[in-house]
């Protein structure tokens, strides 16, 4: 399946190689590890195909949250310490009711992309009785950001279910023989190089720009293994991977984007505090949220692996 949509300088179309099959599975595993958390189906993961408007119209609304998959290059790793030091030195507005927390365990940072969707939607979503994903929000609330990376270690119920999600994710893709390496918790950029998944060019939004033939390279940081071991890779919802060795190579991570109080908000578990990108509504959440996206592959121009889903109402 091919598509159009706008990469490089924006105003120049560029194929977009979709494998249906595949992302199609990863986005299914998706909402599966959301129901086994306790998550009526009432949201659904979906893919979003491209940034031009008659793409976005294909994404069914309203929609509450949009997960980016990226890569972390010498460039983001750069322009992440100078936003830091930015936001440190002039300040922000962080309204209180942001739900954040801070990545400890490698290989989860879809994870926690996804409890960072969910949390700052908690008022829209339809939680069982026995949701282990509604107790650990409810317990959590009142922690810091690093208290609840802490608690999430310990919390098992989330653990089992994220494993368990793993093995269907391994029957599911065990036919691809595909793969791609998960994220870290905290990543140090090396020198060395490695290539780009073939998952990463066929699932949703892989921006790819014209004339590229193969996957771009880009620096991959170190990973530490620590407490959950995952299974299987699913690189475009970050959840899981076969179990690394220590001294794999990785560089691919997920953030949340979300409004919350009439701003967007992205929350990446490797940063010390949410980044307020500025008002958003819920009309307009979904656009001002791939603006966002933009962003990162302005950044990273030489880059293809760029992939999106978004919480939608079902």
């Amino acid at each position: 399946m091919t598509m159009l949509c706008t990469g490089g300088p924006w105003n120049q179309p560029t194929r977009l190689r979709i494998n249906c099959a595949v992302w199609g599975r990863l986005v299914q595993v998706t909402n599966q590890f959301l129901k086994q958390l306790g998550i009526h189906p009432d949201w659904q993961f979906v893919d979003v195909y491209g940034m031009e408007p008659e793409l976005l119209s294909m994404v069914p609304r309203p929609v509450c949250a949009v997960l980016l998959l990226f890569p972390i290059t010498e460039k983001y790793e750069t322009f992440r310490t100078e936003e830091e030091e930015r936001i440190k030195a002039k300040g922000q507005d962080v309204k209180s009711s942001v739900y954040f927390m801070k990545q400890t365990i490698n290989n989860a940072c879809g994870t926690i992309g996804l409890i960072h969707a969910i949390a700052n939607n908690r008022d829209k979503m339809n939680f069982e009785t026995n949701s282990s994903l509604k107790k650990f929000l409810e317990d959590s609330l009142s922690m810091t950001p690093e208290e609840r990376a802490k608690y999430l270690e310990t919390y098992e119920a989330i653990r089992v279910t994220h494993e368990s999600s793993a093995h269907e994710g391994q029957t599911e893709s065990s036919s691809s023989s595909l793969s791609s390496p998960p994220c870290s918790s905290q990543p140090q950029v090396s020198h060395s190089r490695t290539k780009a998944s073939p998952l990463c060019h066929s699932a949703s939004l892989s921006w790819a720009k014209r004339n590229h033939v193969g996957p771009a390279k880009a620096p991959s940081p170190s990973v530490r293994l620590r407490r959950w071991r995952p299974l299987i890779r699913l690189p475009s919802v970050g959840l899981h991977s076969v179990a690394p060795s220590i001294d794999e190579k990785v560089d691919l991570h997920f953030i949340a984007l979300v409004n919350v109080g009439g701003h967007l908000y992205e929350l990446d578990g490797r940063k010390p505090f949410p980044i307020n990108h500025g008002e958003t509504s819920d009309d307009s959440f979904l656009e001002d949220a791939i603006e966002v996206c933009k962003k990162f592959m302005e950044r990273d121009p030489e880059e293809l692996r760029f992939n999106a889903i978004a919480l939608s109402a079902a």
